[in-house]
């Protein structure tokens, strides 16, 4: 996946191509790759994660509580 990932394509005759191994396969400039995991903590090799874009969606309680209560308080004191 690592030419998939550093975006190694190749233009020929107003077509997009990428060689994934000893393939050579058609590219979309559309195309989208979301890869999402079950894991809480999961750990990316540093080169995987310079080229990506790694989202945390995990919310625990008090972080939330931590979040609403500066929403109450930038709305009720908003000089604080």
């Amino acid at each position: 996946m690592d030419p998939l990932l550093s975006r190694a394509i190749v233009k020929k005759a107003g077509s997009y191509s990428l060689e994934l191994g000893a393939e050579v396969i058609d590219y979309d400039p559309k195309f989208k790759l979301y890869l999402m995991t079950k894991l809480t903590n999961p750990h990316f090799r540093p080169e995987i994660a310079a080229q990506c874009t790694i989202i945390n969606f995990i919310v625990t309680e008090s972080g939330l509580e931590d979040q609403l209560l500066a929403m109450v308080v930038n709305v009720e004191k908003n000089e604080l």
